[in-house]
């Protein structure tokens, strides 16, 4: 399946969902009410605007688009390239100074239709910033059986699921790609460093024994010292490469 949605869409469409919210917040304002003191139930109101905006979008390109969002049905479906598209928005969750999304679905939908393409927004509290992830063809196999308490929710495996991940607006990074480029870096630091230090003493002059004994065992020293930092960074690169994957999620404004 190509992607059938871009950057220049999901902007319109995050756009007139700002929109909706911004008049939504008004509403309750004028009631003395805090639209945004709960962000469960505010995204729940704003996700029919996201239903309706992509289906409008992609009227305006493909024949055959409705939405239904039905239980166990998916909210749009494309006839023409027949497509089914699920619309999930989400807030977060924050814990001290970060917050960590969740992606969520309902696992009766997931498995029934067995195949079928997500956009995710995540937005942050204020509705000023947002990810917008498109997932093409995600699966059950894409996300973790639901627990029990969870009312058939079932949140994705992100090691699975991200690899069918598009970022149309907002970006997203690999946290242990991350921490392994960073660790390389740190291991080429050191080996310049050592190769210098190496040139230094071997280009010391000595004029007597003691002199030559004293340079000899300083080029030991610095052979262990170095052997075991990268030791020890070589052991934090494997540790990483065979880590499950971790996503980190940069959130981009509207302006």
């Amino acid at each position: 399946m190509s992607l059938y949605l871009n950057r220049s869409d999901a902007r319109e469409i995050l756009s007139r969902m700002k929109g909706f919210e911004s008049d939504l917040e008004t509403v309750y304002s004028r009631w003395s009410y805090d639209f945004r003191e709960n962000l469960g139930r505010r995204n729940a109101l704003v996700s029919m605007s996201q239903e309706v905006e992509t289906a409008r979008v992609l009227s305006s390109r493909f024949q055959g688009v409705y939405s239904d969002g039905a239980p166990g049905k998916p909210d749009i479906v494309i006839e023409e390239i027949s497509a089914e598209l699920e619309c999930k928005i989400t807030s977060g969750s924050r814990s001290g100074n970060s917050v960590n999304y969740e992606l969520r679905t309902d696992w009766e939908t997931i498995c029934n239709k067995e195949r079928l393409d997500y956009v995710y927004i995540l937005s942050d509290e204020s509705f000023e910033n947002f990810a917008f992830l498109f997932f093409d063809g995600l699966t059950p196999d894409d996300f973790f059986p639901p627990s029990s308490g969870s009312r058939g929710k079932t949140r994705m495996n992100k090691a699975k699921g991200m690899k069918k991940c598009t970022a149309l607006f907002g970006s997203f990074s690999n946290r242990n790609h991350s921490h392994v480029d960073s660790l390389n870096a740190k291991i080429e630091e050191v080996n310049k460093k050592f190769q210098l230090r190496m040139s230094e003493l071997h280009s010391r002059k000595t004029n007597t024994r003691n002199q030559e004994m004293k340079k000899r065992q300083l080029i030991e020293n610095e052979i262990a010292r170095t052997n075991r930092k990268l030791e020890h960074l070589q052991e934090r690169v494997a540790y990483w490469e065979n880590a499950s994957d971790s996503y980190s999620f940069n959130l981009e404004s509207l302006n």
